[in-house]
């Protein structure tokens, strides 16, 4: 980019390394730890965490979030900082609920653990290697209005492995319970399903619900070769092949059609579209293929899905926290590491 967001910073009185550590804070978290600073410059507690701390809330650049037994979580709230780094409609300045803060948190910790590896970190780069490179309709991608249009809206990273293939996260941010796990699922399924391969990580401080997680992606995608879901038949080939039905009742002299065959018409529409899309319909109405041609054909199709479970060997001071914020000098010590990890390959 022309602009280098890092320099606005410096400019105001952060150092290099200021700068760059708030420019992750602003693309992936909002929330930040002393410790996350302190593991960024590779030191450990002591005079440049507490100088810099300082200096951000003597700016008002960063509010403290209060959590009880000395323990503080720091969150870049300025709209100025966030402009300035060219993130002006980031989610991340405004305060939200204690699981939202944690899960943010355990981004900024993915992030901060794996800095060499090539990440898409914002909404425009998942776009730009979804759409050109795997040639995914933007349809597809999930999304979410909030004043406009936002893909992606969860921002979770997305890491590209050696071979191109994509790598999902999700972030479980406190609660045992799958529901949020089950929403992303069903809003990443059209994706996921137009992806010749993908993997997707589940990242969480704790493995309790590790088993609920593995059982709900199972209901998602190992069957996704039976059901033909593929980049054609991103609703399964069953979809498709009322929609052949449907369409030819239509186009029949004097045939009726039920609400179901308007409705599958109307989902249709956006989705069969392609050159081969029409070939199949012609071939089908002349007789030249059939079901079971059509369905072994994308039967045979499917993404490729490699699902993880991980446990992130941090703590997170979210369960206590208190709803109290200051604007008092920086304190808090190192949060206690628990050195575990935990994965599941399945």
């Amino acid at each position: 980019m022309d602009y280098d967001p890092i320099s606005s910073l410096e400019a105001v009185g952060y150092l290099e390394r200021e700068a760059s550590f708030l420019y992750l804070v602003a693309v992936h978290s909002g929330y930040f730890l002393r410790r996350q600073y302190c593991h960024f410059i590779q030191r450990t507690r002591g005079a440049l965490a507490n100088k810099f701390l300082q200096k951000a809330t003597r700016l008002e650049h960063v509010k403290v979030l209060e959590c009880g037994q000395s323990r503080h979580i720091y969150h870049l709230a300025s709209r100025p900082v966030y402009e300035a780094l060219l993130q002006t409609d980031s989610q991340n300045r405004r305060l939200k609920g204690d699981a939202h803060i944690q899960a943010r948190l355990m981004v900024l910790d993915f992030v901060l653990d794996r800095l060499g590896a090539i990440t898409l970190e914002n909404e425009a780069a998942k776009i730009r290697f979804l759409a050109e490179q795997c040639h995914v309709s933007l349809q597809l991608l999930p999304q979410l209005y909030l004043g406009r249009l936002h893909f992606f809206p969860d921002a979770f990273p997305i890491l590209l492995l050696e071979d191109g293939t994509p790598q999902f996260t999700f972030f479980e941010g406190g609660s045992v319970s799958t529901t949020r796990f089950e929403r992303y699922l069903e809003q990443y399924k059209p994706l996921f399903s137009a992806l010749p391969g993908f993997g997707l990580t589940y990242l969480s401080d704790t493995e309790k619900s590790f088993g609920h997680a593995t059982s709900a992606f199972h209901a998602h995608f190992p069957t996704a070769r039976l059901l033909g879901v593929s980049a054609q038949t991103p609703l399964g080939v069953d979809h498709f092949l009322e929609f052949l039905r449907a369409r030819e009742r239509h186009e029949t002299k004097g045939g009726t059609c039920s609400a179901r065959d308007l409705e599958v018409l109307h989902e249709g529409e956006r989705i069969y579209n392609s050159l081969e899309h029409q070939a199949l319909y012609a071939a089908w109405k002349i007789g030249s293929t059939n079901e079971g041609r059509i369905r072994h054909r994308f039967q045979l199709q499917g993404p490729k899905a490699r699902f993880t479970t991980v446990v992130l060997p941090y703590s997170y001071p979210i369960l206590s926290m208190r709803r109290k914020q200051t604007m008092d000098g920086p304190h808090g010590s190192q949060e206690r590491s628990e050195e575990r990890s935990h994965v599941a390959n399945v």
